[in-house]
């Protein structure tokens, strides 16, 4: 076992010397979610109805996020992302809704579902490289899956509506860091079409500011709070969709710098 630890120490630690990965941070967060607005229409003669209508600004939500970024030196960064979001709710309609072309008259107990899982994919630039405070931007791409149903709970009628589709966003984060390395961020993800793209209308936003807490010394690996302002949405006449959405999130997370650990634990073998 001795000679095996050693031979992969030597085989490891040139190769993370020569690598240009300079960290590799992994992140997981988690905390509820509260439901400020979720508009929705759907088809030709479909009924606009809000979030209330379907209890959800009843209860907050479990979330939860992973995310992987590779540091490429001191200037290039990548960052892939999951981030699920999946909420079902009972309520009884105090009117009609026509969803898709299917009609639940008022008085009609109903369950509803709402999926939007997103998977990203970011490049940030580092403008800034200071000992306290740093600046990235750059883009990201976003690949979402979402889904929206209702359905009696009598069994007697049932409709839907589902997407994949791929967009696009500009990206900032900021960070400070004080000698104590408790640190501070700031990072948005935003676009709207500004109604450029034809007879499409459509924007997201994703704001994040977070205090770190390091739980090391040499603070590769933090704790952190962080409030949350996710949304967006889009108004697509030629499918007749129309959905508009703002959540808010607290959590909490964890994060640590992979390389880090492990030149740490190659050091002490």
């Amino acid at each position: 076992m001795r000679i095996h630890l050693l031979a992969l120490t030597l085989m490891a630690t040139p190769a993370l010397a020569e690598s240009p990965l300079s960290a590799l941070v992994a992140e997981y967060e988690t905390g509820p979610a509260y439901i400020f607005q979720n508009d929705g229409r759907y088809g030709p003669t479909g009924t606009q109805y809000e979030a209330d209508e379907l209890n959800q600004k009843a209860n907050l939500y479990r979330t939860q996020r992973i995310a992987l970024e590779a540091r490429l030196g001191e200037r290039h960064g990548l960052i892939l992302l999951y981030a699920p979001f999946e909420i079902t709710t009972r309520a009884t309609l105090s009117r009609d809704i026509d969803f898709r072309g299917t009609v639940f008259p008022a008085g009609t107990a109903v369950d509803s579902r709402y999926l939007f899982d997103g998977y990203r994919a970011s490049y940030l630039y580092r403008l800034v490289n200071g000992e306290r405070f740093s600046w990235d931007i750059g883009a990201s791409v976003q690949i979402r899956n979402a889904l929206v149903d209702l359905s009696a709970v009598d069994g007697t009628r049932y409709t839907k509506e589902s997407d994949i589709g791929v967009v696009g966003a500009l990206k900032t984060r900021l960070r400070y860091e004080l000698p104590s390395r408790v640190w501070a961020g700031l990072e948005a993800d935003a676009l709207s079409t500004f109604g450029l793209l034809g007879n499409t209308t459509g924007g997201i936003y994703d704001v994040a500011l977070t205090l770190g807490i390091p739980l090391s010394a040499k603070g590769d690996v933090s704790a952190y709070a962080r409030l949350r302002l996710l949304g967006g949405g889009a108004d697509v006449k030629r499918r007749d969709i129309y959905n508009w959405g703002n959540f808010g999130f607290a959590l909490v997370g964890v994060q640590a710098d992979l390389v880090s650990l492990v030149e740490r634990g190659l050091s002490k073998q």
